[in-house]
């Protein structure tokens, strides 16, 4: 693999593993971070120097691996310690190169220090965390499975107190419990309001209000600066006891801090240095109706298409094809195939392709897109985790990402409007044909005819319109997406991001409750078992208490599995379809909607015919009855022991008569049978075995 920010460059002699931080515009050198040693300060190399050792066997490169935490999984008491520290930090680790050269690095920590109140070597640690992390904010969360042991009670110290002299040099006064009962008081009063008070003119009113007294003129007058806290203290003891966040919300209102002061919200001028510095991405219903992958007879209306391209190059680099609306889950879908290995994707289909024909696996540093799934607070991933900054186009203004615009006109035209069962105006005009009665294809195989057409679109597809560099045209490039990017990546930026598709999937994915039952692990209707829940017999467990949630994360575009997690280890347990639901392997989570609402509308009308035909049954049952009833009316009464005394005799004639009658109904001539009492034959009608038993009955009356 190429050499890129968040590549892990393995020192094959010694062990040593360095994650690449940063890659000059020029290709020529970096910065990087031992991540086996114990040095919290990144290290400078050279490019060439790197390659030579990789093409000598010294070195050897790897994928940066890093532990997924979906935002949906992260308690508030974490989010607020991870938010705190980055707006510590973020001022520093965004200056770059700055921040990893020693002298600019000391002036941004000394300004970070001043201006949060930490002292310089207590945020040392959370840059290292944030390097380490592969410069992500969620480097930053608290540890806590480093802190104690589980179910002992912590000691608490006792706190320290300046003595007078120190606290005296400093101008301020040793603080009490009542100061802080005072700063409390004056943040809640003059801070927390819309009137939006600067933490200044909030530390005049407290000393105003809680300091200050009346002197003989009627002025108010200050103690001694050794008896009042300063402002210094004062703004420290806020910073550490308050959290920006809320005091945001309750400053400037839920609905503005949202909207404009939410950390999913990026910088819009971020400037275009070559591939991997702007993704764009949007959605669009695609022009032609689909059939079921259960019932080809089944139309399931239209499928909706996401694309993502680069904005340097115009290349493709992710895709996504599914039923659901415009919504995160399949925008989720999107990106992950954004993080996704193409060889492997394509093969999914059936299509083989090399490296080469699709090089795309990477992270941008920015995503643009129109105020929809980005503005959910399902995005927050994407920053925390990736450091990708979230770029909204205003509204109205589709001409901002018209790059992506032009490209669905692109595919709409020259592909999907060429399939049957495409949308037809024609078919609009009454009396025209249908052209839904024209589908074909179903979602799979619509996958394979838009994969077919990014490729050649990435690799064939020359822009007229596109407007060059002086730089391109001095070296030839062109106008193709692929020859674009691999020009870019070469000449531009060189510093592409790649993370293992796995974490950036299961980072964006959607989550959710599965229930625990004894016929497996119920989800969306379908059930599931994984390893760790045989071994722990949860299963055999269910069965004598309640059922019980898990959480599980899921891609609504192939259900055959899911991923339960576990909130103690933050790992992940991947749990399969059981036999018998296997049917639904390789479905999205549409269609097994819609075939499952099918077969319930189809349940539902066949109970009603059910039902419609036991009536009849049961009246055709009652007028059998009283047919017979009416036959029985012709005998002659017998008494009840009488009527069960020769059970197995006339069990005997009955089944010798019906031999009879059937062998009589197998000849030319058969008898017509009538209702009635049967009437007497003469000895003569009577077959060799009746006569017998005839004459049994008789000899048992005689001495009866």
């Amino acid at each position: 693999m190429g050499i890129g920010v968040n590549t892990v460059v393995i020192d094959l002699i010694t062990g040593a593993q360095h994650l690449i931080l940063w890659i000059a515009q020029d290709g020529s050198y970096g910065y990087w971070h031992e991540l086996s040693g114990t040095s919290r300060t990144p290290k400078s190399f050279t490019i060439a120097d790197v390659g030579a050792g990789i093409a000598g066997g010294k070195y050897e490169t790897d994928v940066f691996n890093m532990q997924p935490r979906p935002e949906e999984m992260l308690s508030v008491k974490e989010r607020a310690y991870r938010d705190k520290n980055w707006g510590i930090i973020q001022p520093i680790v965004e200056d770059e190169p700055a921040v990893y050269e020693k002298d600019q690095r000391s002036r941004l920590l000394q300004g970070a220090s001043e201006k949060s109140g930490v002292k310089v070597s207590n945020i040392y640690p959370f840059l290292d965390r944030y390097w380490r992390s592969g410069k992500s904010k969620n480097g930053l969360l608290p540890l806590y499975s480093n802190c104690g042991a589980r179910g002992r009670p912590r000691k608490e110290k006792p706190e320290k107190k300046a003595s007078k002299a120190k606290a005296g040099s400093r101008g301020g006064k040793t603080l009490t419990d009542s100061d802080y009962s005072n700063f409390e008081r004056a943040i809640r009063k003059y801070y927390l309001t819309r009137e939006k008070r600067s933490l200044t003119s909030t530390y005049e009113k407290l000393l105003q209000d809680s300091y200050a007294k009346k002197a003989d003129d009627g002025k108010l007058k200050l103690p001694e600066p050794s008896e009042i806290p300063t402002f210094r203290q004062f703004q420290y003891w806020y910073y550490k006891n308050h959290d920006s966040i809320g005091s945001s919300k309750k400053r400037d209102g839920e609905r503005e801090f949202e909207l404009n002061k939410r950390a999913v919200l990026g910088k819009s001028d971020y400037g275009m240095m070559g591939p991997w510095a702007q993704f764009q991405v949007d959605a669009t219903i695609g022009d032609v109706y689909l059939l079921s992958q259960f019932d080809r007879y089944s139309i399931i209306g239209r499928p909706v298409l996401y694309f993502i391209l680069d904005a340097f190059s115009r290349m493709v680099v992710g895709m996504g094809v599914g039923l659901e609306g415009p919504s995160w889950a399949a925008l989720a879908a999107a990106i992950t195939n954004m993080a996704a290995d193409k060889v492997s994707f394509c093969k999914q289909y059936g299509i083989e392709i090399s490296e080469s024909d699709w090089p795309c696996r990477h992270v941008p540093a920015s995503l643009l897109g129109d105020r929809g799934e980005l503005l959910s607070k399902n995005a927050d991933t994407l920053v925390n985790m990736f450091g990708i900054r979230i770029i909204n186009a205003p509204p109205y203004r589709a001409d901002l990402k018209g790059i992506i615009e032009q490209h669905f006109r692109t595919i709409n035209a020259n592909a999907v409007k060429l399939l049957p069962g495409s949308v037809n105006a024609e078919g609009r005009k009454r009396g025209g044909h249908d052209y839904r009665l024209d589908a074909t294809l179903d979602i799979r195989q619509l996958t394979q005819i838009i994969i077919k057409c990014v490729l050649y679109y990435n690799n064939y597809h020359y822009m007229e319109s596109f407007e060059k560099s002086e730089a391109m045209m001095a070296a030839g490039v062109e106008a193709v997406p692929i020859k674009l990017w691999e020009w870019g990546i070469e000449n531009c930026s060189g510093a592409l991001r790649a993370f293992q598709e796995d974490i950036v999937k299961f980072s964006v994915l959607p989550t959710a409750n599965a229930t625990v039952t004894e016929k497996g692990i119920r989800f969306k209707g379908l059930h599931y078992c994984c390893d760790r829940a045989k071994a722990e017999m949860w299963f055999e467990k269910v069965r004598t208490k309640k059922y019980w949630s898990v959480t599980v994360s899921y891609d609504p575009r192939e259900m055959t599995e899911i991923y339960i997690w576990d909130g103690d280890s933050k790992q992940y347990d991947t749990c399969y379809l059981l036999d018998w639901n296997s049917k639904y392997a390789g479905k999205t989570l549409a269609e097994i909607a819609y075939e499952k609402k099918k077969e319930k509308l189809a349940s539902k009308q066949l109970k009603a015919t059910a039902t419609e035909a036991k009536v009849n049954l049961n009246a055709d049952i009652d007028s059998i009855v009283a047919g017979a009833r009416e036959m029985s009316k012709g005998y002659v009464a017998k008494s009840k022991s009488e009527q069960v005394s020769n059970i197995r005799e006339n069990r005997a004639a009955e089944r010798a008569k019906l031999q009879d009658n059937g062998a009589a109904a197998a000849s030319p001539e058969p008898e017509t049978l009538k209702s009635g009492p049967p009437q007497d034959k003469s000895e003569e009608e009577l077959s060799p075995v009746l006569r017998m038993i005839k004459a049994k009955v008789e000899e048992q009356l005689k001495n009866d």
